[in-house]
């Protein structure tokens, strides 16, 4: 509320006496509330309709926290007199503190209109504005309350508040610098400026404006609050759940500033419980819980729990008047893992506009490679906008360049990753760490997740000289850690997947620093200097598509660890598979399915009687999805057989079952497309125009397979018909796969090793001789 008054209009009714009318206000203004009340009330029992005692009352009420009070003191002054702007403004407030903007809409602009010199009124405006997300038209409003009033410090607050909100960082830093350097004692702008730098991902900076604020003002709930999501973000858990307690125990904390601290902890955490009670607390306080429920559905998505996340972001969608720019694509994302395909062909357009429009923040990175629609400089932009993330974390190096390296004899490679135990990921690569010349290699590994007692991480355990888990240490501390180590190649296995740490990268602990294998696309941010790809999954001419330097390996991009076990294989019967009909499989993740080529297999199912097709679609809603789409379109559901999950030897080993292997796209089986080729199943698949849509195209390139490389999808339809009709045709392939596979380059793993190092070996004399990465053409060193 508002403590000025705008100029009251004509009092016609009969006054009360001046003194006891003037002592009711002093001591309102002095303060003295309780004083204040008993004498205006007598003013009222004398004459209710004193203009000046009603509206004194509603400001009382209002001070208190009763706004419904308020509101009704204030209606009784409009009522009186609607041509009083201060009473006008006030009803305003009082509205909007009940969470009804557009009343407040009314009483403000009649304020305005009948005081259109009076500041308070056009602030008061633009806070109702920017309440119903009308930022435009709010931002004029505070504009105008500044043109009257340049020293209004409110207005310039609520303005650097506002541009902070459109991420109009530059001008709202130097609205609360301006404030700070005239007032420095100015807490609000202080807190705020704060803000901005952690929302910037400056996290030094905003730390340095909240301890300020708090030398000035010990224990001040809403810097403690502000510096615990700076841990947070720092990934200091304790350190902010600390500070959290700290600000409730104050006992002056903002209740919804407290709730949104809670909350971001629980996220952190992982933990849907605690912030699911978290939100029922915030909505008995009044709060706005929309976004807490958004970060609900994050936390449930993350944990693989897509049903309710599905639920809860559905029911909140509509009532949002601007959702948040990410919960679209995290909608979507976590439909597809269902096979949830309701309002396709609504959202995917409306996310690939919003995306190659600029707002590459509509999206997680990794969710985008699965998105129809988007070209590799799109997927650049999603990615950019996610490394932005990472810009307070650079500020603390480098650290390669902070004290002196210690000469060693071997080149020094250090592998990041949290997939060091048994995973997709190991099998690929056990057989490349195990092959590395220790004669001018030395290789480290940093594991970002426990390890565990598996054979294939013994394996792993082994292969490495010097093994460190980072996984308990802060970012600061491990990146400290790798820098301790004087690594000269660090060689990150995540991007932005599951266990990824770019906030260890972004400090530069290594002098040079590559992204491998695990995250097909560029992480578009200055820290990652070389991506290792191959000739077929990023073409030359598309070098402008990636921030990173290309450095080409000559054939695939994917090693294949030739030791992987393979159970005996199982009888069709076994594994639920009709002995004499025609398998088609697909053991790709089901968020890799689109509905348009979910329909297309179905369509071969119509077109080769008695086919099946096998799937790996562990979880049963997707299954019943998959079920009801096949329904729809004609196809009886015994013709749809699911996978289980088994152990990786006995996955192998079902897989040769099945006749061919439906690859998907624009995401393609990675993984999954050389277990099928190392079990002898031919896996057919349509290259798109990304790095992840042409990885199978890698892998049948490099187990020369380009028979199994549709051009588009009418030949990837027609080459499978083809297949399907002509048993001996499909025969001859696979002899041809059995009689070439150990001679391929795929499963060269001694070879694939000679060529990554000879990569490495290029890096580093280029950085020897002082030259800033650059691409690095396919040479082969299989020969030597």
């Amino acid at each position: 509320m508002t403590r000025q008054q705008a100029p009251m209009g004509a009092n016609t009714h009969k006054p009360e006496p001046a003194s006891r009318l003037r002592r009711g206000i002093e001591a309102f203004q002095a303060g003295r509330l309780n004083q204040a009340q008993r004498v205006l009330a007598k003013v009222l029992e004398r004459d209710p309709n004193t203009l000046e005692a009603l509206l004194i009352m509603g400001l009382l009420a209002a001070r208190r926290g009763r706004m419904a009070e308020a509101e009704g003191w204030l209606r009784r002054c409009v009522a009186i007199a609607p041509g009083h702007a201060a009473a006008q403004d006030n009803l305003g407030n009082a509205l909007l503190a009940q969470g009804r903007p557009a009343e407040a809409e009314v009483c403000h602009r009649e304020a305005a209109r009948l005081a259109p010199t009076y500041p308070p009124a056009w602030y008061n405006l633009g806070n109702c504005l920017r309440a119903q997300t009308r930022l435009d038209e709010a931002e004029a409003a505070y504009r105008r309350a500044l043109e009257l009033a340049p020293g209004y410090r409110e207005a310039w607050i609520n303005l650097g508040n506002l541009l902070r909100e459109r991420e109009a960082y530059p001008e709202a830093e130097r609205i609360f610098r301006d404030l700070l350097a005239r007032q420095p004692d100015l807490h609000e702008a202080r807190l705020n400026l704060g803000t901005l730098c952690r929302l910037q991902y400056r996290y030094r900076e905003a730390r340095a404006q909240y301890e300020i604020l708090l030398r000035a003002v010990p224990g001040h709930p809403r810097a403690l609050l502000s510096l615990a999501l700076v841990g947070l973000e720092e990934r200091d858990e304790a350190g902010a759940q600390a500070l959290i307690a700290q600000a409730e125990a104050s006992g002056s904390a903002p209740p919804r500033e407290l709730h949104a601290a809670r909350v971001g902890l629980f996220s952190h955490l992982g933990d849907p419980q605690a912030l699911r009670a978290e939100i029922v607390k915030a909505e008995r306080s009044g709060a706005n819980i929309l976004e807490y429920e958004h970060i609900l559905a994050q936390s449930l998505a993350r944990l693989g729990q897509h049903e309710e996340a599905v639920a809860i972001w559905e029911r909140i969608l509509p009532r949002f008047s601007s959702p948040p720019g990410d919960l679209l694509g995290a909608l979507a994302a976590s439909q597809r893992h269902l096979c949830d395909w309701r309002a396709w062909d609504e959202r995917v357009p409306a996310l690939v506009k919003r995306i190659q429009v600029g707002e590459g923040d509509a999206m997680e990175p990794f969710d985008a490679f699965a998105l129809p629609g988007l070209n590799a400089t799109d997927l650049l932009r999603v990615a950019r906008a996610h490394g932005q993330r990472y810009r307070g974390w650079q500020e603390l190096g480098p650290l390669h360049a902070q004290g002196p390296r210690q000469p060693h004899d071997r080149l020094r490679i250090g592998y990041l990753s949290g997939d060091l135990r048994d995973h997709a990921t190991a099998r690929l690569t056990a057989g490349v760490f195990e092959l590395h010349d220790r004669n001018r290699f030395e290789v480290f590994a940093y594991s970002l997740a426990p390890l565990d007692d598996s054979a294939l991480g013994q394996r792993l355990v082994a292969a490495f000289e010097h093994l460190t888990e980072v996984h308990t240490l802060s970012p600061a501390e491990a990146a400290r850690r790798i820098r301790a180590d004087d690594i000269d190649i660090l060689v990150d296995m995540h991007g932005y997947t599951r266990f990824s740490r770019p906030e260890i990268l972004a400090q530069r602990p290594a002098p040079l620093q590559v992204s491998w294998l695990a995250f097909p696309g560029s992480m578009g941010v200055p820290f990652i200097d070389y991506l290792i790809a191959d000739p077929r999954v990023v073409p030359l001419e598309e070098a402008a598509a990636y921030d990173e330097a290309l450095a080409y390996l000559p054939n695939c991009y994917q090693p294949r660890d030739v030791r992987t076990p393979r159970a005996p294989a199982p009888t069709r019967a076994q594994v639920g598979l009709p002995e004499d009909a025609f398998v088609f499989c697909c053991f790709n993740h089901t968020f890799k399915y689109t509905p348009e080529l979910f329909a297309l297999w179905c369509d071969l199912l119509r077109a080769v009687p008695g086919a099946v097709i096998w799937l790996f679609a562990p979880g049963s809603v997707a299954r019943a999805h998959l079920l009801q789409d096949a329904a729809r379109l004609g196809i009886d559901q015994d013709r749809l057989l699911f996978a289980d999950h088994v152990p990786q030897d006995q996955h192998l080993a079902r897989i040769s079952l099945a006749d061919l292997f439906l690859d998907t796209a624009p995401y393609n089986a990675h993984t999954t497309s050389s277990d099928a080729i190392w079990a002898g199943v031919p896996v057919l698949t349509c290259p798109g125009q990304t790095f992840p849509s042409r990885v199978a195209a890698s892998i049948l390139t490099a187990a020369d397979l380009p028979e199994l490389i549709a051009g588009d999808r009418d030949q990837y339809r027609e080459l499978a018909l083809h297949w399907a009709r002509h048993p001996n045709d499909l025969r001859d392939l696979r002899r041809k796969l059995a009689a070439t596979r150990d001679l391929s380059p795929l499963f060269d793993t001694q070879g694939y090793s000679r060529d990554l190092e000879a990569l490495y070996l290029r890096m580093w004399q280029r950085r020897q001789a002082g030259q800033s990465p650059a691409t690095l053409a396919p040479i082969s060193f299989r020969e030597g």
